[in-house]
């Protein structure tokens, strides 16, 4: 059962906390609960645009800090670089789009207003997905999108946020072959930023290897700084690692991700299931 938590209904408080007010003597709080998730949904996507913008910034000030080998940390800082600057982009077309949904929401007669049920997909979430097309290091860089389907539905109690097959994209956040650090790995890193018409943020998975053809599957929660990642790509004891990352993760990838011979190439399958967690949460609306 969904609780009151996970709901959103279009009662006075709510309304007026979305800058609304009940004209009319018998609203139709579910189709006025579309004006309401419009608003929020709109709020939540520039948040996102100012904590991207942010990020950027601080990138460069040089106020994200790591540790280690000096060349080693400006090639992964200027693979997150330009990774940011790719999603923040993305972000700002996002926020524009919500901002236009809910400028014609707020414009329609109640009675011609769609009724929806909006659902709070809850942090921590575990979101998986698969592959639209593999990535590989020598095809693939930083900044570039990906895309893919949801694996399997996405709960909240027994509502289903977000169903298997739905549009899921993300932004390649470090791509370095094996061997070409000074730490004799390399990385092949995808963020998840949107899962249908939702932005999200749910962490980096990243395939770390050498050139002998070990490979691991990592996840950083988080929005994975600079520190995180150059400790993951660095740290032989993997102390990056998120929840879900070492050998969880890797027990998931099994021998899909492991070079069949010495390999500088690091890839991830279109065939494999990746999973991401979120690391806020989001208002997903139901129709």
């Amino acid at each position: 059962m969904l609780t009151k938590h996970h709901l959103i209904h279009g009662s006075l408080a709510i309304l007026l906390a979305a800058g609304f007010t009940a004209c009319e003597p018998k609203t139709n709080d579910a189709a006025i609960a579309a004006q309401v998730a419009a608003q929020l949904q709109t709020k939540a996507a520039d948040d996102r645009v100012a904590a991207l913008e942010q990020q950027v910034l601080d990138m460069k000030a040089g106020k994200e800090k790591a540790s280690g080998d000096q060349a080693t940390i400006n090639q992964i800082a200027a693979s997150h670089a330009r990774a940011l600057d790719r999603q923040l982009a993305d972000a700002r077309q996002r926020a524009a789009d919500r901002r236009k949904e809910a400028a014609t929401l707020a414009a329609t007669p109640v009675a011609q207003l769609p009724k929806v049920v909006t659902v709070e997909v809850p942090s921590g979430t575990r979101i998986t997905v698969r592959m639209g097309a593999a990535l590989a290091t020598d095809t693939d860089q930083a900044g570039d999108p990906w895309s893919g389907t949801l694996a399997e539905d996405v709960m909240v109690g027994n509502a289903v946020a977000w169903p298997a097959g739905t549009t899921v994209s993300g932004v390649v956040a470090q791509s370095t072959p094996a061997g070409r650090l000074a730490s004799g790995k390399g990385g092949l890193g995808i963020r998840l930023t949107t899962v249908g018409h939702n932005g999200v943020d749910a962490g980096t998975y990243m395939v770390v290897g050498d050139k002998m053809g070990k490979r691991d599957a990592k996840f950083i929660g988080g929005t994975a700084a600079l520190g995180a990642l150059v400790g993951l790509l660095t740290d032989k004891n993997n102390q990056g690692d998120h929840a879900l990352g070492g050998a969880a993760a890797g027990a998931v990838a099994g021998t899909a991700l492991a070079a069949a011979t010495a390999d500088t190439v690091i890839r991830i399958p279109a065939s494999l299931p990746v999973t991401f967690s979120l690391t806020m949460s989001e208002q997903v609306t139901l129709r």
